[in-house]
């Protein structure tokens, strides 16, 4: 069970679950992610997210292409890693490609409820280490 959804936000190439220290993005089927949809995706993380540390979630449910160079943008600092739940081998062997051209944790998961741990995990060692 995921927990409280603190908004829910539809657009047109993703439904996104702004959660407290974590979102949960489901690409639609088929799109090809370009750096406007990252623009976008930097826009919701200013306003939920100014100054909070998180981890984004990406839920694979559908199959989409994402220029891997786009990982390689880290202008949100408080981004601390993005975690990949896949539902397919072929999925997390793509995660696993994309996981090179991140500089931080990025992580394939096959379970959503490992992956919430994880970023949980992530967001409470970045809080000891900074004595928050």
């Amino acid at each position: 069970m995921r927990p409280f959804i603190v908004k829910k936000i539809d657009l047109d190439f993703t439904c996104i679950e702004i959660h407290e220290h974590y979102l949960v993005s489901q690409i639609k089927e088929g799109l090809v992610f370009e750096q406007r949809h990252l623009d976008k995706f930097y826009e919701i993380f200013e306003t939920y997210y100014s100054g909070i540390p998180f981890v984004s979630i990406a839920d694979r449910k559908y199959d989409y292409t994402i220029n891997p160079n786009l990982l390689r943008d880290s202008r949100f600092p408080n981004l601390l890693g993005i975690g990949v739940v896949c539902y397919s081998e072929a999925s997390y062997q793509t995660a696993l490609f994309e996981k090179t051209f991140f500089k931080g944790p990025f992580q394939p998961f096959y379970s959503m409820e490992t992956c919430i741990a994880w970023a949980k995990e992530l967001v409470e060692a970045y809080k000891k280490k900074a004595d928050l």
